[in-house]
């Protein structure tokens, strides 16, 4: 073999290695830096620029919630992911770092509704992920993270997720009955077809008027005749109850009326006599008490 074949050869086998590192760095950089998915360095850059509100609407697009104001587990979803966007963006972080914490953010969610994994070992992934910000690929580049930096992303999540476990494990394992908020009722209404018709509606009309209205016929003909009369039916019922009350007191002679009277005032005198005995027994009762310690002063 000629050294010309030789050289060709080695310099073939060096760059298929330094492919398999730059891939291997690749997957170790993935592996222990993961970035989100679901939207780009360059869709981040457009988000930084956005209000909270608009951010948020972005986030109904990106993530696929329709329901999120009927629906708890979806309003749960969007709050959290854009509380933790919104809280890197406070954070001044980068591009990269933000996509790291939404990754973050999203795998540790996914280890409760996916995989129904257990606090302590989700919260272990978790100190494994972002202890691994801190290591470099190599000394020329700096890791992701300093140690100031990743002890706020670990006080984060432990305020809006590990705090609030148990609710997150209820509101995606647990399942959810639904309501009923109304009831049908099958109500059987009578048809008008096969029963008669009521007798008023069912009889002629000159039948009606004939045998059924003569005696409001025969009241107006009373009224209109008391009217011809010079009577007031109104004027004669107070004449006649005025009348009546005459009669009831002409019963009673003036002897009656004394007797009542009396009675009356013999009641009216015991109940003051009782509630005067009543309070001179308290005021002899009260000095009683007060002669007391003075009595036994004096005879010591």
């Amino acid at each position: 073999m000629s050294a010309k074949a030789k050289q060709s050869n080695k310099s073939a086998d060096k760059n298929t290695n330094d492919r398999n590192d730059a891939a291997s760095k690749e997957n170790y950089a993935e592996k222990s830096n993961p970035q989100w998915k679901l939207i780009s360095h360059e869709q981040i850059n457009t988000l930084l620029d956005l209000t909270v509100e608009q951010v948020q609407f972005q986030f109904e697009e990106i993530l696929g919630l329709k329901n999120y104001q009927t629906c708890v587990k979806e309003a749960a979803l969007l709050d959290y992911f854009v509380s933790g966007f919104w809280w890197a963006t406070e954070m001044n972080y980068s591009c990269q770092q933000i996509s790291f914490v939404m990754a973050l953010l999203q795998l540790v969610l996914d280890n409760i509704r996916e995989k129904q994994m257990p606090f302590g070992d989700n919260l272990n992934e978790f100190a494994k992920l972002i202890s691994g910000t801190r290591q470099s690929l190599s000394p020329e580049v700096d890791s992701l993270f300093d140690a100031e930096q990743a002890m706020a992303i670990t006080d984060y999540l432990k305020c809006s997720l590990f705090q609030n476990y148990r609710l997150y494990e209820f509101l995606f394992n647990q399942p959810r009955e639904e309501l009923l908020l109304g009831k049908k009722r099958t109500i059987e209404v009578i048809s008008s077809a096969d029963f008669v018709a009521p007798l008023e509606e069912g009889m002629n009309t000159e039948v009606y008027l004939h045998y059924m209205t003569p005696v409001e016929h025969h009241e107006e003909g009373q009224r209109t005749s008391q009217v011809e009369d010079g009577e007031v039916p109104g004027e004669t019922v107070l004449e006649q109850e005025k009348e009546n009350k005459a009669t009831e007191f002409e019963e009673y002679n003036v002897q009656d009326v004394k007797d009542v009277l009396d009675d009356l005032t013999k009641e009216m005198l015991r109940n003051l006599q009782a509630e005067f005995t009543e309070k001179l027994r308290v005021q002899e009762e009260s000095f009683s008490t007060r002669l007391e310690p003075l009595k036994h002063s004096a005879c010591k």
